[in-house]
């Protein structure tokens, strides 16, 4: 039986994180969450997980600034935005630091799935 792939997830709202790590966990994803951003990052960091969930918008820095730190880190770890901020200026200044796989709140169970599927890679 393969490994399941490893998911951090990064966001500042108790009941998203809550939410993504329960339907990811129930996916068959091992899935890590932390309320504490400065561990998140850190952890992010590691290189240990396959796929990072990044909120955008969260109280002491903004999810573009992590962003940056991950490509400056040269982090190779798939990034999926998962935001209620995303348009069309933002998506473009996160495809030119490398982002390519985003999610946009409210999202559906089925939604969230798919775009961890497709930034995972897998079929």
């Amino acid at each position: 039986m393969p490994k399941p792939k490893r998911i951090l997830v990064i966001d500042d709202d108790d009941k998203i994180r809550l939410l993504m790590h329960d339907i990811l966990k129930q996916a068959g994803y091992e899935v890590a969450v932390t309320p504490y951003l400065a561990t998140a990052i850190g952890e992010a960091l590691s290189g240990v997980y396959d796929l990072i969930s990044l909120d955008l918008r969260m109280p002491s820095i903004d999810g573009r600034e992590i962003a940056e730190l991950f490509q400056h880190q040269n982090l190779n770890t798939s990034v999926l935005v998962v935001s209620g901020y995303l348009d069309p200026a933002i998506t473009e200044q996160l495809r030119k630091i490398g982002i390519t796989h985003f999610l946009s709140k409210p999202f559906t169970t089925r939604g969230l799935l798919n775009a961890v599927e497709k930034a995972l890679g897998e079929p």
